[in-house]
């Protein structure tokens, strides 16, 4: 009897709008996940796309069932999400428009059970992906950089820098989730991951956002923790993605190879403004987006594509701000920084800093890598709509904050 009352007691419990989008958010993260890796060679992306379908149907109906409570916020979700519609047959790509429904459908979602998921879920199936490479049950695809014998592993993922991107976003949430108790072990394990990073797959760009964390948030934390210098320092934080989105797509936009500085510049970002500018002068730039056809080096077939005689067939556009303006037009390109800056802002303004401290790496990943707008990567974004509030500070936190603030 006792069986049957809890059984009856679990089935009458309702379901709240957050149980429904979490378990949206793991189910669709596990997919786009191994959409990511070697895997693909037994199930196609074709295949995890449309199973990806039903847990971007479980966020619409959460959006519709549990928050569009009167009829002015139904009518404006429903244009947006006709919005991100049209956004996602104009361009092709249905990352955008996922991504941008999660970010819509996590409102009263308590934003740290989110990234705890992504994290959790994350490091389970990258250890998986690893060790299912290194026994052979999946490929590890291997890569030489240049004429030199530098080896760089993907280790079951479908490209070095994407593995390593994965690694830099998993240490992005292992921070955010470890922030009001940062130590020096949490940044010795930051200092490691970069310098493997750099010895299995010498993806350098990422192990230097890697290193770079360090001091972002040693001064972030600090500022959460009161310290004057820390939170002068931290309170530009906001300014970063509005500042690199700018330069990077000036230099971009303004690339030429006889210039001096111009070529060095495009030498430490591994090309990235060469073929930006090749595709802005090939596509230029539209208001609504549009489908750029592209030919990069990752996925199954990337080791021979990578030979030196396809090298001329080599045009992607890595660097997410630039794949933002010519992809997804002026008007999206602004909408994304603009959520990135008040995710920011809001983060310094509550004197948390943790969202802040992640948003200024999330953006230099955005400079080099094309990962912003994946959830299978990037989760921070969802934090415009959901709850991020943190645990409250002490009381003579409290009162630093109030005489720092006046």
């Amino acid at each position: 009897m006792n069986f049957l009352n809890k059984t009856r007691q679990l089935v009458n419990t309702p379901i709240s709008g957050e149980q429904v989008y979490l378990f949206a958010f793991s189910y669709y993260f596990i997919l786009s996940f191994l959409q990511t890796t070697t895997y693909i060679a037994y199930i196609s992306e074709n295949a995890i796309q449309k199973l990806s379908m039903f847990a971007i149907a479980l966020v619409v109906a959460k959006i519709f069932v549990y928050d569009a409570k009167n009829v002015k916020v139904f009518f404006i979700y429903l244009i947006a999400s006709f919005f991100l519609v049209v956004v996602w047959r104009t361009t092709h790509d249905v990352k955008f428009f996922s991504l941008s429904i999660f970010v819509l459908g996590a409102k009263n979602v308590n934003f740290r059970k989110v990234i705890y998921l992504y994290f959790l879920i994350g490091l389970t199936f990258l250890i998986f992906v690893i060790g299912s490479s290194l026994l052979g049950i999946i490929k590890n695809l291997v890569y030489f950089r240049g004429t030199t014998n530098i080896t760089r592993q993907s280790l079951g993922i479908i490209y070095p820098t994407d593995f390593a991107a994965h690694v830099l976003f998993l240490v992005l949430a292992y921070l955010y989730l470890r922030f009001e108790k940062l130590n020096f072990w949490d940044y010795l394990l930051v200092l490691i991951s970069a310098i493997v990073l750099i010895a299995v797959s010498d993806a350098r760009l990422s192990a230097y956002a890697l290193i770079l964390a360090i001091p972002i948030f040693y001064f972030g934390n600090r500022a959460n923790h009161g310290n004057f210098v820390s939170t002068i320092i931290a309170s530009f934080y906001w300014t970063v993605p509005i500042i690199a989105a700018y330069t990077m797509a000036f230099l971009t936009i303004f690339y030429n190879s006889s210039n001096s500085i111009m070529l060095k510049v495009n030498h430490l970002l591994s090309d990235r403004l060469k073929f930006g500018s090749k595709a802005y002068d090939r596509y230029g730039v539209s208001i609504f987006g549009q489908h750029v056809q592209e030919h990069g080096w990752g996925g199954l077939n990337g080791q021979t594509l990578a030979d030196k005689s396809l090298v001329d067939k080599y045009f992607f556009i890595d660097s997410s701000f630039m794949r933002l303006l010519i992809i997804y037009g002026l008007l999206m390109t602004l909408i994304v920084v603009l959520v990135m800056t008040i995710i920011s802002w809001r983060s310094i303004q509550t004197s948390s800093y943790a969202l802040a401290s992640v948003l200024v790496l999330v953006t230099l990943s955005a400079v080099v890598e094309q990962h912003l707008l994946e959830l299978s990567y990037n989760p921070f974004l969802i934090a415009l709509l959901a709850n991020t509030t943190l645990p409250l500070v002490k009381a003579e936190r409290r009162q630093n904050l109030e005489k720092l603030h006046g």
